[in-house]
């Protein structure tokens, strides 16, 4: 997916040299978490709201507090997934892109991130979800892959949606088919536990009905 015409330069980054309070009065303007600071175009790092918005000292140059930067940034080699996990791990709503020589481009938003995540195949495309566990350590992605595919079945999408503290993990994955018993049959062969069907349906139309909501609020 080429992921370049999602890079936003809706605003211009903040120069090093601005003032503490320009950058007070930018987050009170722009409602986002985090906003990049370069010098030149060199990229520096990510200014944070909850870090700046009690400083005291309003004059301080904002390059000056490389302390208070964050370094987490992508590139254009990237994916839906490992940006979401980007912005969880960051607890961020802009990610921002640079470039080979440490150039700030742009940023991606989370919103349209979101957005697009909804668009794949994952969720759009008819099928069940199934939520499975297994002993943490006993299971592998390769192994649940190749007993889906044994029963002619193709997997729209997987991922590891909770560690137990029982020393279970739990994994969600969609499939293309609504005849599952085969399936189920074959996982529990290999020691799987069907956690739920039904709630996976439901998880499936809740991130849906989200997306629409989204989709017209963006709209608005």
């Amino acid at each position: 997916m080429d992921f370049i015409s999602y890079i936003n330069n809706d605003f211009s980054p903040i120069a090093a040299e601005a003032s503490v309070k320009q950058v007070k009065d930018l987050f009170k303007v722009l409602p986002f978490t985090h906003f990049p600071v370069v010098e030149g175009n060199t990229f520096k790092g990510m200014i944070g709201q909850v870090d700046i918005i009690n400083l005291l000292d309003n004059e301080t140059p904002v390059g000056e507090l490389s302390h208070l930067l964050q370094s987490y940034h992508t590139d254009f080699d990237t994916n839906v997934l490992d940006l979401l996990s980007l912005f969880a791990q960051e607890d961020t709503d802009i990610i921002p892109v640079i470039n080979d020589n440490h150039e700030y481009i742009g940023y991606f938003e989370l919103d349209e991130i979101i957005r697009l995540f909804y668009k794949t195949p994952f969720l759009t495309s008819s099928g069940t979800t199934l939520i499975i566990a297994k002993q943490t350590g006993s299971f592998s992605m390769s192994e649940i892959a190749q007993i889906i595919e044994s029963n002619n079945i193709k997997i729209l999408g997987l991922y590891i949606s909770d560690a137990r503290s029982d020393g279970k993990t739990e994994i969600t994955l969609r499939i293309d088919t609504e005849n599952i018993n085969e399936v189920i049959q074959s996982l529990r062969r290999y020691e799987y536990e069907l956690l739920s069907k039904k709630a996976g349906d439901l998880l499936i139309e809740q991130l849906k009905e989200r997306s629409d909501y989204l989709q017209k609020y963006l709209e608005i």
